[in-house]
């Protein structure tokens, strides 16, 4: 049974930042009630601009587990990547475009996951039909106010211009345009390893998650990154492994959790294999819990891919490193809730990170704040519902934790 616990969040490409502390305090109230436990939970303090952390005290009626949670903080490079001119977001964006489909990653986007492959042309479709509309509503102004050819071809150049950057600005910010757009231009420079500020940032987190490591106080250590956070997540333990290879095998166990995972959007590129080199040394290093979630709901990555084999997979395999786990967001939410949520991807690609609603096999806040340890209850079929009772209380299946079992029908590690 975990006593003391000490988690690392990585965000994705949202500057969310330290609001999460806001975020975590809303859904730990609705964790409470769903799994009839107590949490208190503490302000938020920040240690550098680059972290920040709180504690929360979550008990049972014969269990309670200290958790520190911490934020691997990164919110403002993304914040400063958002306020980049708009002229230089369109040549950038539609120059990531290009290299994305020239280089046939595309395609293997669509192979991989035909949801993330539409997530990835969204940007540029929506863009395309906004031209369009601008196109067709400049050219019915334009023939109106016109009295010439000459007239005709400026004022249609200008009203498309203007219409066009109307559109993009508003409904376009509403809809995500501008943050998609940023988001590919980041992938296309941080595969071909341009983000010199990303690279600084991560090291520096290697560098405090492998100092702190034998020292922490707690049982366990969870690594958690979420969306494009978990490719980040990865490179901090992938590093921390290269700064001491011993990492994983003195003081606390050291876990990764990496989930709505966008992994595969930087191994499937020709540019991709330094990330596929940190993939199989986690892969092969038996020190390191690894266990990654896909559901078909989460639309925003790369669902029932084997970020190892970079092949597809079949059913729940509970086996392997990572050790792969498909759940269903049907199972974590109410029957209205999740038919209110169904079309808004974003709050689905959260939900992850959200309280559930129901008890089920993967819940968030009960792997961060709960007495299981995490190796079990990634195992479990039922996850945390085979260990936490109907009043709060564990219980203990009496089952040995073992090492992360292979899986008979699973590949090596491809090398592409």
């Amino acid at each position: 049974m975990i006593r003391r616990r000490h988690v690392y969040h990585i965000a994705g490409y949202d500057p969310v930042g330290a609001g999460w502390h806001r975020i975590f305090k809303r859904e730990l109230a609705l964790f409470s009630r769903t799994w009839n436990v107590n949490t208190i939970l503490t302000e938020r303090s920040s240690s550098s601009a680059e972290r920040a952390s709180w504690d929360v005290v979550t008990s049972g009626p014969d269990w309670q587990v200290q958790t520190t949670y911490e934020l691997l903080l990164w919110d403002d490079i993304v914040s400063a990547d958002f306020r980049r001119p708009m002229l230089s977001r369109l040549v950038r964006g539609w120059s990531a475009f290009l290299d994305i489909v020239g280089t046939g990653t595309a395609f293997r986007y669509l192979r991989a996951n035909w949801q993330y492959a539409l997530f990835f042309l969204y940007p540029y479709a929506l863009m395309a039909a906004f031209a369009l509309a601008a196109c067709v509503a400049a050219g019915f102004l334009a023939s109106w106010l016109s009295h010439s050819t000459v007239m005709y071809v400026a004022l249609l150049v200008v009203f498309a211009a203007g219409i066009f950057l109307a559109l993009f600005n508003w409904p376009g910010r509403r809809m995500g345009l501008q943050q998609a757009l940023d988001d590919w231009i980041f992938s296309r420079d941080y595969v071909y390893g341009c983000r010199q500020d990303v690279d600084r940032r991560l090291d520096r987190f290697a560098d405090h998650v492998t100092a702190r490591g034998p020292d922490i106080d707690a049982d366990e250590i969870v690594v958690v990154g979420h969306s494009m956070g978990a490719t980040l997540a990865l490179e901090i333990v992938a590093r921390a492994l290269a700064l001491d290879p011993q990492f994983g095998r003195h003081g606390p166990t050291v876990c990764l959790l990496t989930v709505g995972s966008t992994i595969p959007k930087f191994l499937l590129h020709p540019a991709g294999e330094r990330f596929l080199s940190h993939v199989k040394a986690l892969a092969n290093e038996d020190s390191i819990v690894w266990a990654e979630y896909h559901a078909r709901s989460d639309a925003i990555s790369f669902y029932k891919f084997d970020p190892v084999t970079l092949s597809r997979f079949r059913g729940d395999p509970r086996c392997g490193r990572p050790l792969l786990r498909k759940v269903r967001m049907q199972d974590m939410l109410t029957r209205r809730s999740y038919w209110r949520k169904r079309l808004r991807f974003m709050r689905l690609h959260y939900q992850f990170l959200m309280a559930n609603e129901l008890r089920s096999t993967y819940d968030f806040f009960m792997m961060v704040c709960g007495p299981i340890p995490f190796g079990r209850a990634v195992r479990a079929p039922t996850g945390p519902v085979e260990f936490i009772a109907a009043d709060g209380a564990f219980r203990n299946p009496d089952r040995p934790t073992g090492t992360m079992p292979a899986c008979a029908n699973r590949a090596a590690p491809s090398s592409r």
